[in-house]
């Protein structure tokens, strides 16, 4: 008997489409954006990809590196 695995859609078409994005990693379970910091190691979450850039440059600039 074969077994017929049908893909999801939207996960390969997320998978295709953020499939060379350097550094963030989105969850599909989670449905959110996951970094974690060079210089820290802390994971960062959040919603979308435009908050987790917010988020990223926030943390680096006021937390993990001390105001560059």
């Amino acid at each position: 008997m074969m077994n017929l695995d049908i893909p999801d859609p939207f996960i390969t078409t997320k998978t295709k489409q953020y499939g060379l994005a350097k550094g963030y990693q989105y969850d599909y379970f989670g449905q959110e954006w996951i970094i974690i910091c060079a210089a820290c190691g802390i994971d960062l979450y959040s919603p979308t990809k435009y908050d987790m850039l917010k988020t990223h440059l926030y943390h680096t600039r006021n937390e993990c590196l001390g105001g560059w």
